[in-house]
């Protein structure tokens, strides 16, 4: 369930908010979702990543948001969507290259050493989801992961 591994790992995150008085609005993710396929630890993992960078590139006083929805095309999609100082359109295609940074001096003051997004691209990809990035430099930007739904089989065997 997103909605239980995101209200999981919120405590975490909303330290770090805290400290940078950024506000995490998370109300709009559903309980009724559907189950997605895949591993909760690394479902955690992944979202705390994508919520880790927004609280890093999000200035004191910025907002980030956090919701899922179903796509209707068989994926769960959960959106982190941040005020921070976003990325130039041109980065974006390197973004989840290891150990790739759009801003080297910010990234190495902030303790990024550009695995994050990586590790989210290679989960993403290894269980057949996606990730998506739309951003604008002073605008913010907008993850959405897209999560198979689990998808539970029937058996047609006769149980004589």
């Amino acid at each position: 369930s997103v909605a239980d591994v995101v209200k999981n790992i919120l405590p975490v995150i909303q330290a770090k908010a805290g400290k940078k008085k950024l506000i995490i609005h998370h109300d709009d993710i559903p309980t009724e979702l559907p189950l997605i396929m895949a591993d909760r630890d690394r479902v955690a993992q992944v979202i705390l990543n994508i919520l880790d960078n927004a609280v890093k590139f999000t200035p004191e006083g910025g907002r980030i948001s956090i919701t899922a929805s179903e796509d209707g095309g068989g994926f769960v999609v959960v959106r982190i969507a941040d005020t921070g100082i976003g990325i130039p359109a041109s980065e974006i295609p390197r973004l989840g290259e290891r150990f790739y940074r759009v801003d080297k001096t910010r990234s190495r003051e902030l303790g990024d050493i550009g695995l994050g997004l990586s590790i989210v691209k290679h989960f993403m990809k290894a269980h057949q989801g996606r990730v998506e990035i739309e951003s604008s430099p002073g605008k913010g930007t907008t993850v959405s992961l897209y999560f198979p739904i689990f998808k539970q089989s029937i058996g047609t065997e006769n149980e004589n």
